[in-house]
């Protein structure tokens, strides 16, 4: 399992990176929009989330570690794989959808393509859970942390849970 590369960022492309290691391999590394304005010819070091499927293997690479582990929190919730995956950190920062997630705003994920009202609410009620069980860690913001927000549950959030 690739984890971490570093290398020369050879091109860039509209979801993906291509980066040659100091051995000459070239590895295509899907990331958020965030890093596709990296210059070419610079060094970048990305943390790689390696996803294996039937007949592919993909590399999803981030700047920071505690990127890596959101996303791999986000691809465990049903219904969302690694590209949607990818959609969210590309619309909503780590920071952000930490607190979007916390302050269970919904609304707030229907702005990513491809996620609907009832993707979003459940999406919320899980990544809750996790963020709780696996807390998300070396993020620039050092002040959100999952347990900062209050997150009120009221019955019909309950109830609202077990129905989904």
């Amino acid at each position: 399992m690739i984890a971490y590369i570093k290398g020369q960022l050879l091109s860039v492309y509209a979801h993906s990176l291509i980066v040659q290691t100091t051995g000459g391999v070239g590895y295509q590394i899907f990331v958020p929009e965030s890093l596709l304005s990296s210059p070419v010819d610079s060094v970048i070091e990305l943390h790689v989330h390696t996803h294996v499927r039937e007949g592919e293997i993909a590399l999803y690479g981030f700047s920071q570690v505690g990127e890596k582990q959101l996303f791999e929190l986000l691809i465990k919730t049903s219904g969302v794989g690694p590209k949607l995956g990818m959609a969210i950190l590309s619309h909503i920062s780590a920071v952000q959808l930490i607190k979007v997630i916390n302050q269970q705003d919904a609304n707030a994920l229907t702005a990513v393509p491809g996620i609907g009202k009832k993707t979003a609410a459940k999406l919320c009620l899980d990544m809750r859970d996790y963020l709780k069980k696996y807390p998300v860690t070396d993020l620039a913001a050092a002040d959100i942390s999952t347990e900062s927000v209050a997150v009120p549950v009221s019955p019909r959030d309950e109830l609202l849970s077990a129905l989904v």
